[in-house]
């Protein structure tokens, strides 16, 4: 049982429980679902207790989802999905941008990032799906050097608002994700095993970085 429960403009249908370190919410469409394990807004307007947006490690994270998202997939009656996607928000907390760059640059060899400011990086190399060969995979990855500011807006139009320190990470989003020109219905029975699959090639992607 959600929460809270959102609705805007009709239609998208949006309940939230807690769960783990963060809170599950389903977000409901017309023609797509997505479940998301979000962090817990702080509320906080504290420079010294302002942290990034983090619910955990990755392993621990991925192993409490995926047990809950298994289930889901076997049991619900899922003959009319033709796409699925797998996505995540990685961030590796550091002190300054060049700092990150070389963090960046373990997983990024074939570019030199030495004094290099603003850096985004995307791509995307497809790979052929092991659990059905019919299926082509897009390994979309996204690199950054993130660095964000709480600011607090006064509520005195002359009075400036107060920006506190930044914070500075490591950024890596990933979209993986079946090809989207694909009409055909995915094999309902096959669900689990291809999101599990989208998540391991997720997880390839975040311990080796940008390879083939």
């Amino acid at each position: 049982d959600p929460d809270e429960i959102h609705f805007q403009r009709g239609k998208i249908d949006a309940r939230e429980v807690e769960f783990g370190n963060g809170r599950l919410v389903l977000a409901k469409q017309d023609d797509r679902i997505d479940w998301l394990y979000l962090s817990k807004p702080t509320g906080v307007v504290d420079s010294e207790r302002l942290q990034l947006p983090i619910i955990g490690k990755l392993e621990d994270v991925l192993k409490k989802f995926t047990a809950w998202a298994n289930p889901w997939f076997d049991s619900s009656d899922m003959f009319s999905i033709t796409r699925l996607a797998f996505g995540a928000v990685l961030l590796i907390p550091v002190k300054s941008v060049e700092e990150g760059n070389l963090v960046l640059s373990d997983f990024l060899p074939n570019m030199n990032l030495r004094s290099v400011r603003d850096f985004n990086y995307q791509g995307n190399r497809r790979r052929q799906s092991r659990v059905d060969s019919r299926i082509v995979i897009n390994r979309l990855s996204k690199w950054n050097v993130y660095s964000g500011q709480l600011v607090a807006l006064a509520t005195n139009p002359m009075q400036a608002p107060q920006v506190y320190d930044s914070k500075i990470a490591c950024r890596l989003e990933l979209d993986i994700n079946t090809f989207q020109e694909r009409t055909e219905p995915l094999s309902s029975h096959k669900l689990s095993k291809m999101f599990n699959e989208l998540v391991k090639l997720g997880m390839e992607i975040s311990e080796k970085g940008d390879i083939p």
